[in-house]
């Protein structure tokens, strides 16, 4: 008997449709195995490793954002006190003390690495690989150029005010426009957790299958699987790089 592979069947050849198929099935496979090795593991376990690398990610994140925060009062305090006649190494000391958190911090270890025998620029450019962000790469852009080029670091801080104000200010804005759209990424992914509980409270015996079978909990995985694609979809779309 004789099969045609490339009859067509809603657009897909026969060859497609058992290519897809068998990665379907692939998948499927996978993800029942998974699941067996979840369900093997002890639950402590997962949460003790789980735990903490999200703390850490989220203690990560909080300080980058705090220090973000402050990159406008940094470079501000930073054009004043050279005009006041402060070397930069000076400048960075003074307005840090005052600044204090996490800027007094990353500006400390600048400072080590400096009287340790670091140039300037090279400290500034480590924390600017440790705190990435583009204000802090265009102070350092700054200190480096002018340091090769001989020219005034006053003068190029006072613009740099006016340019992280301009950005700070835009993004503020941006965000607030964005607003929604992050709010329907996470709807999206915890409506079906709270439809989960409520059902669960309503009908206890139509849905304990979900989590006492084979079936149910690869049922769960791929509702897990497509909500965290979607939710990573809607933030992307609501990303806007500055």
């Amino acid at each position: 008997m004789h099969i045609n592979l490339d009859y067509a069947i809603m657009g897909f050849t026969v060859k497609e449709l058992g290519t897809y198929v068998l990665v379907f099935l692939a998948v499927f496979a996978a993800i029942a195995v998974f699941i067996q090795q979840v369900k093997a593991a002890s639950g402590s376990s997962v949460l003790a490793y789980l735990g903490p690398y999200w703390m850490e990610r989220m203690r990560k994140a909080k300080r980058h954002e705090q220090f973000e925060e402050r990159i406008l009062d940094l470079t501000m305090g930073l054009s004043n006190a050279m005009k006041a006649g402060m070397a930069l190494p000076q400048a960075l000391e003074k307005v840090s003390s005052q600044l204090g958190g996490v800027i007094q911090e990353e500006v400390a270890v600048v400072l080590r690495e400096y009287r340790l025998g670091m140039g300037i620029a090279e400290a500034m450019t480590r924390l600017s690989e440790r705190m990435p962000c583009e204000d802090m790469r265009l102070i350092v852009s700054a200190v480096r150029l002018t340091m090769q080029t001989g020219g005034s670091l006053v003068d190029v801080l006072s613009q740099l005010v006016d340019t992280i104000r301009n950005r700070t200010e835009f993004q503020a804005k941006l965000k607030t426009l964005t607003a929604q759209g992050r709010f329907e990424a996470m709807a999206m992914a915890s409506a079906p957790v709270l439809a989960f509980i409520v059902l669960y409270l309503c009908q206890p015996d139509l849905m304990l299958p979900l989590v006492t079978t084979s079936t149910g909990w690869i049922a769960i995985g791929v509702a897990a699987v497509l909500e965290i694609i979607g939710f990573f979809v809607i933030k992307k779309i609501v990303t806007i790089e500055v």
